[in-house]
């Protein structure tokens, strides 16, 4: 059984206990079970109730010496954590509600979202129990609440701006997607290493990892229309990494035309599909080329720095050019 089967099956078995011996209710167990297995076709966490890209933390722990188990708990907070506020983000954001809480409202996804959070909380503190790791546990707490609150001032940040600048694009992307995946990288490498050096490096690997992320998600957000409907009438369309290149480097003229195909795309498939087409006259897709294979470079140059062991190293670069 390779690493990312055991660790699934490891995983679940972990969240169902720390549901069961903290004695949370069965049917809010069950309402924690959707909003996971409604997070399967989820495009930064694809496949499986958790994707391949659970293996990060534990692949870091592995590549600075460690094993791979030693950061199951940590894996298992990071997860949720990131389902958590995945959740919160859609019902901020009215994206269009999941099949599972469609009917009961955003309620009872934020009631979720909560239960999410809180069994986030208790998986971390079990490191605390951990023979081998628990000397980095209060490092390792306050390194996740750091960074889950930079987080949430980006997705503040993304709330409150009508409209965001390439630069802004770019700072909201690493406080968020970057910081969180810096955050995988950085602490499970720290279960194994006290370097400074090597974590620092951990860290940079993970936040361009966290990038082009962010950006093949943005990507789809953009893709032309599959079967019925217009693929682009939510609100990450007009928000796209390409979106905002091409109403950066456009005219005011151009721009202007862009920005009435984006308002009317909603109800309008026409609409939605003349502000595609604006999009792939700007440039956008050679700049994304160009920014995605910057990333790549950038990531696996950092974990060079980190110096890995075989074969978690190799591992991790395959997570990269995956992408």
């Amino acid at each position: 059984m390779d690493q990312v089967s055991r660790l699934s099956d490891e995983l679940n078995q972990k969240l169902e206990y720390l549901w069961k011996s903290a004695g949370a209710w069965p049917e809010y167990q069950q309402v924690m079970r959707l909003a996971l297995s409604a997070g399967r076709s989820d495009k930064a966490l694809p496949g499986e109730r958790f994707s391949h890209l659970e293996s990060l933390p534990g692949l870091c722990c592995q590549a600075a010496g460690g094993a791979p188990d030693w950061a199951d708990d940590l894996t298992l907070a990071w997860l949720l954590y990131y389902a958590a506020a995945h959740l919160m983000d859609s019902v901020q954001d009215n994206d269009d509600p999941g099949l599972w809480w469609v009917e009961q409202g955003a309620k009872v996804a934020l009631s979720a979202a909560s239960g999410l959070y809180f069994s986030a909380t208790t998986a971390l503190n079990n490191l605390a129990h951990h023979k081998i790791v628990s000397p980095m546990f209060a490092e390792i707490v306050r390194d996740f609440s750091e960074t889950l609150l930079v987080m949430g001032s980006g997705q503040y940040a993304d709330l409150i701006r009508p409209a965001i600048t390439l630069e802004q694009y770019w700072e909201q992307a690493g406080s968020k997607s970057g910081a969180f995946f810096s955050l995988a990288c950085r602490t499970g490498a720290r279960l194994a290493t006290a370097e400074s050096r090597r974590l620092e490096a951990y860290a940079s690997y993970g936040r361009h990892l966290g990038l082009l992320v962010q950006i093949t998600d943005d990507l789809e957000d953009v893709s032309p229309p599959k079967d019925t409907g217009v693929h682009g009438q939510r609100r990450p369309f007009a928000r796209s990494l390409p979106v905002i290149y091409a109403l950066e480097v456009f005219p005011s003229q151009q721009a202007k035309q862009l920005q009435g195909c984006l308002q009317d795309a909603p109800l309008n498939a026409e609409a939605a599909q003349q502000a595609l087409d604006l999009v792939d006259q700007s440039g956008a897709a050679e700049y994304v080329t160009v920014v995605i294979e910057q990333h790549k470079s950038q990531a696996l140059q950092a974990l060079a720095h980190a110096n890995p062991y075989p074969p978690a190293g190799e591992a991790l670069a395959a997570l990269v050019r995956e992408i």
